[in-house]
């Protein structure tokens, strides 16, 4: 799925973070310490010093104690922060900052010692980088406190906000998705705006402040350095592979918002749909952010009159809930030779929203440890959320065969890779695998028309979100190295979306707009990145997975559902964990297809839809002023 849903482990995401994702089907209101039981033991002073003593000089002993207390660290933390996201009160706020700052602490201590080490190995090597590379907590006790306290402020105004009375999830996902009236969609699109950006705005511009002083506190310049070092590369080449993979895409999205906005200007008139310097208006495209644009699909579709590919009305005549819904996920893992999802998972997990408090709706993925895998999400009985199910099963595969790897270990090869996952499944739920499960009705039969149709409903998402996953982090390492000032955060933001999207804001921005504060991840402090990298790699990983499948024929036709050979050889990268550099996962994952980050795999499979549309778009003026 896209970014609507987010990875979160309390391992990475603390030190910068001070949020972890959360997992309830409506049983009882969770407690902070509600998993007290399950969890390892509370991490003491005891613990970090006295029953793991470290000879001096020995980098392997110190690994060892390392493994424990993160471990441990981790875990504890999480359900903390998981009491506050499925029940935002001001008493699990305070409880969560807590154990956040408790576990910087011990993090902090742990990579001093860590830095007295050289290691003698490769591995012991690469662990103590790893280590030194999840710094950027301020040393000062309370610049830590200050920077889980405004993570925690910023992602209850978010998640709390309202337009009238109604809140993001379900009601004005649900008009952006499916009104079709000019001044609901921009009321909407600016009501939500208007509720949350403001208040968020002057608590990140001292977030960021905050966050900079950790990151210079752990040798950085700023916290955008320190976020792009985390890639097994340098910086300056990590920058220039993101601009490639950009360069790539962007003809094939250029045809995408041209063919779009003459549909939009059938619909709403060219005098509100074509706007000077070739931009469209962002309000019009189904989303809140403009990043999937497949709610406009009855708008755009190129062959009306052929079978339509939109499973909601199936999930719905079918009775489909919640649970049915992540079961019929996991029969898609479970059909790669893959295991069941823990018992706990379905006791444990947040499916539905709660009706008697306040939660955090985004949904994402947990990792507790010891296989405790939970995921947070109000889900909703249509084709969107089914994919976000199968995208956050992805995550939990991913944590579940890793988890013998030591704790430092526990985690994607990269960032990018967890997102990657989950999405690389979604292209195998193709028109006839759709079909086959029941979700879509009448005789199916493979054409032109059907597969332009369908790489059209792709595209929507998969192309829809390349711009909007790249602009979310330049702003972000803008404002971290001091580009960007506060006085410019809403005018530079709504630059770079003119610049990338190609889209246009409804109305002019008013002081104190805030809108960077609209969208989870800024709030909430996820790097964004990743999920632009992922968009790339999914169709990389599809590519190699269906040779192992033994298909034959168009990269768009392959699914790989029920291939053990495919899942086999996805699950050699799954279990390495982040224990070799991401090169060499994406080379496992692939059986060698694959070195790096690479878009033509992308243009591939949308070969047919990219020669389309551009004959439609034949005699359009189409692009818009990038300055």
């Amino acid at each position: 799925m896209t970014p609507s849903a987010v990875k979160m482990r309390g391992l990475i995401l603390l030190l910068v973070a001070n949020a972890v994702p959360t997992t309830v089907l409506a049983g009882p209101v969770p407690k902070a310490d509600a998993a007290a039981d399950a969890a390892p033991k509370i991490i003491t002073q005891e613990l970090l010093t006295n029953k793991y003593p470290v000879p001096v000089g020995s980098a392997k002993t110190f690994l060892k104690k390392m493994d424990k207390i993160l471990s441990a660290a981790t875990t504890e933390s999480s359900e903390a922060q998981w009491a506050y996201e499925t029940n935002i009160t001001d008493a699990n706020l305070e409880k969560s900052t807590d154990a956040s700052v408790k576990f910087n602490k011990i993090l902090t201590d742990l990579i001093a010692e860590g830095a007295t080490y050289k290691g003698n190995t490769a591995d012991e090597k690469r662990q103590l980088e790893l280590l030194h590379l999840m710094g950027g907590v301020p040393k000062s006790a309370d610049d830590q406190r200050k920077l889980a306290t405004l993570v925690g402020e910023m992602t209850g105004i978010y998640s709390t906000g309202k337009v009238d009375g109604k809140p993001l999830d379900p009601d004005l996902t649900e008009i952006l998705a499916t009104s079709r009236d000019y001044q609901q969609l921009q009321d909407a699109y600016l009501g939500w705006r208007k509720a949350v950006g403001p208040e968020i705005k002057p608590l990140y511009e001292q977030f960021a402040n905050v966050s900079n002083v950790g990151a210079r506190d752990g040798g950085w310049p700023d916290t955008g350095v320190l976020w792009r070092s985390g890639y097994d590369m340098p910086v300056a080449d990590f920058t220039d592979m993101v601009e490639k993979v950009w360069q790539q895409v962007l003809p094939l999205y250029e045809q995408l918002h041209c063919y779009v906005k003459g549909k939009l200007a059938e619909k709403y008139g060219k005098d509100k749909v074509e706007l000077e310097g070739g931009y469209m208006p962002a309000h019009l495209l189904g989303n809140m952010w403009s990043q999937d644009w497949s709610n406009i699909y009855d708008l755009v579709i190129p062959y009306p009159e052929e079978l339509a590919i939109d499973i909601t009305p199936a999930l719905k005549e079918q009775g489909y809930d919640a649970v049915r819904m992540h079961k019929l996920a996991e029969s898609f893992w479970t059909s790669l030779g893959y295991d069941n999802l823990p018992k706990s998972f379905w006791k444990k997990s947040m499916l539905v929203r709660p009706a008697d408090r306040e939660v955090v709706c985004h949904a994402s993925a947990w990792d507790f440890g010891n296989d405790d895998l939970r995921i947070k999400m109000c889900t909703s009985v249509n084709g969107d959320d089914l994919y976000t199910c199968h995208h956050e099963q992805g995550h939990l595969y991913y944590d579940h065969y890793y988890r013998h790897q030591p704790a430092i270990y526990r985690d994607a090869a990269a960032d990018f890779f967890h997102e990657a996952i989950g999405d690389t499944v979604l292209l195998s739920l193709t028109p006839a695998h759709l079909s086959k499960i029941g979700l879509i009705k009448g005789n199916l039969t493979a054409s032109y028309k059907l597969t332009v149709n369908a790489q059209m409903k792709e595209a929507l998402s998969k192309i829809a979100i390349l711009p909007w996953a790249l602009l979310v982090d330049k702003w972000r390492w803008g404002v971290f190295a001091g580009e960007i000032k506060p006085e410019q955060y809403q005018d530079a933001w709504v630059a770079l979306v003119e610049k990338y999207q190609g889209l246009k804001r409804p109305a002019p921005s008013a002081p104190g707009d805030f809108d960077p504060g609209a969208k989870f991840h800024v709030p909430n402090n996820t790097p964004y990145a990743r999920y632009f990298l992922a968009a790339a790699l999914q169709f990389q990983f599809h590519s190699g997975l269906c040779a192992a499948a033994g298909h034959k024929g168009p990269l768009h036709e392959c699914s790989i559902y029920g291939s053990r050979a495919a899942g086999a050889q996805f699950k050699k990268m799954l279990a390495m964990g982040r224990s070799e550099v991401w090169q060499n996962a994406i080379k496992v994952g692939t059986a060698g297809k694959y070195t790096e980050v690479d878009g033509g795999a992308i243009r591939e499979w949308f070969g047919v839809l990219e020669e389309w549309v551009r004959e439609q778009n034949k005699g359009r003026t189409c692009g818009w002023v990038k300055e």
